[in-house]
């Protein structure tokens, strides 16, 4: 499984003639990332739907900025299922299941300059993957 983060600073002028969008789709091909978590998106006038046909994804999670600041993506294909869990203007948690190998894991995606992440098990025994941009 492939999965990366990218901190974008802001997505420039427009989904489709932005350089850093470009970039970020090359990124994703050039990868084959299954998972990619983009944050400090700086903007709030993307949504889901924008987004899965800019990039050719199977679905996405935004977590809206604040003004401009932060703003989070979470982009992902069709051989994996995302469920959502929790999300904040600093995180995103998310369970993760890659449907070729029926493995799951706990997806941590947080943006900040946090010194400490706790990660509390509440009984499940699924792995952790904590992604820090």
């Amino acid at each position: 499984m492939k999965l990366i983060g990218w901190n974008c600073q802001g997505p420039g002028r427009n989904l489709d003639r932005s350089k850093k969008m470009g970039y970020l789709d090359n990124l994703m091909s050039s990868t084959k990332a299954q998972v990619t978590f983009v944050s400090e998106i700086r903007t709030s006038k993307y949504n889901s739907t924008q987004l899965n046909n800019r990039f050719n994804i199977a679905d996405s999670f935004v977590v809206p900025s604040a003004g401009f600041s932060g703003g989070l993506w979470l982009l992902w294909t069709d051989e994996v299922q995302v469920t959502i869990n929790f999300s904040s203007h600093h995180l995103i948690l998310a369970t993760v299941v890659n449907i070729a190998s029926n493995i799951d894991f706990v997806l941590v995606c947080v943006y900040g300059t946090l010194i400490t992440v706790r990660i509390r098990s509440s009984g499940t025994k699924f792995p952790f993957l904590c992604m820090i941009i």
